[in-house]
């Protein structure tokens, strides 16, 4: 069993090795971009990651960069919080970290009063969810969270921030 468990270790580590350069974004998609930028951050890769309003962007330990357009959609990160958080405009996947970490919410995403998503989302192990959502636009973002709720303001401009850290919750 030890060989076994040591074996896929080194499978896993291998695989991820091989991810460690710009070729393992070649042709990826802004999702698959995504989770690589996730995969690298929990393997504690030396990799720096982060998402502006055009692109991912990938710098590893060797210098090389890559970068992933996102085309006709934006990502933004968002990180509702109750005690302490962190001013935020350009999310880095390789180091942002939320307070609420793995903590299930329920979001609604709204245009002029109008509902254009609602979903159930979970925080990942750095405190975040990611929405993908049209360029171009204001919305009002409202996260749940049992009683406790927070709302503000989202925008998908090419100056809007891609890291939304100051929703903060609070009990209705």
């Amino acid at each position: 069993m030890r060989r076994i468990l040591a074996f896929l270790g080194v499978a896993l580590a291998l695989g991820l090795a091989q991810t460690l350069s710009p070729e393992a974004l070649r042709g990826a998609s802004p999702e698959e971009a995504l989770l690589l930028a996730k995969r690298f951050r929990e393997a504690g890769a030396q990799v720096i990651s982060y998402v502006t309003p055009e692109a991912f962007f990938f710098e590893f330990p060797d210098g090389r960069k890559a970068q992933v357009a996102l085309g006709d959609r934006f990502l933004v990160a968002v990180a509702p919080y109750r005690q302490r958080t962190h001013p935020c405009q350009v999310h880095y996947f390789s180091s942002c970290t939320g307070e609420l970490r793995e903590e299930t919410f329920a979001v609604r995403v709204l245009e002029e009063g109008k509902e254009v998503l609602k979903a159930q989302v979970r925080t990942g192990k750095d405190g975040f969810f990611e929405l993908w959502l049209p360029r171009n636009r204001r919305y009002t973002l409202e996260v749940r969270q049992g009683d406790w709720v927070a709302q503000g303001a989202l925008t998908t401009f090419a100056q809007s921030p891609t890291c939304l850290t100051e929703l903060r919750l609070s009990r209705r």
